[in-house]
């Protein structure tokens, strides 16, 4: 009898299992969570119930939404400070999607083209870079301009022009 466990010791088999032991440990947490429990968690999250369990269900869009922004050329970190409101909408819209798959496909294959046939968050992240590669020349995107799930950026310069006297 061979010992099955010798081939699976490459660090990608390690980091796989980690994620699956951490995703059931997380699943097992919320599935012990009365009813009352999961409306309050909800609440505070302002999500709707089905949002957080569908949510809770799901796996894989953290880094499926971080490479999406790389490939937009925006920086999470960024967006965590100047936009968090914008970011918490992508990773929520990305969490409840069902074009993981595909968009896995995706970016494996370095594919930069658009994926705005599947992807529900790809006109926030046009506009985003738009307004990022924007605010390096003048313009910018202000997070009260988001409204009703569209982003309208800003081309008006940060410094007006002086009046010539």
């Amino acid at each position: 009898m061979t010992d099955r466990s010798a081939g699976n010791s490459s660090p990608q088999f390690k980091n796989l299992l980690a994620r699956l032991r951490a995703f059931l440990v997380r699943r097992h947490e919320f599935d012990l969570l009365t009813a009352r429990e999961i409306d309050e968690v909800a609440h505070e999250l302002n999500l709707p119930t089905s949002d957080l369990r569908a949510l809770a269900r799901e796996q894989g869009s953290p880094e499926l939404l971080s490479k999406r922004l790389d490939h937009a050329g925006l920086s999470e970190q960024t967006l965590a400070s100047s936009h968090c409101d914008v970011l918490r909408d992508l990773q929520r819209v990305c969490g409840l999607c069902r074009e993981k798959a595909r968009c896995a496909a995706d970016l494996a294959r370095e594919r930069r083209a658009s994926p705005a046939r599947y992807c529900p968050n790809e006109l926030t992240l046009t506009a985003l870079s738009r307004g990022a590669s924007g605010a390096r020349h003048g313009a910018g995107i202000d997070a009260d301009q988001v409204a009703g799930g569209e982003i309208v950026v800003s081309m008006t310069p940060p410094h007006p022009k002086k009046a010539s006297t």
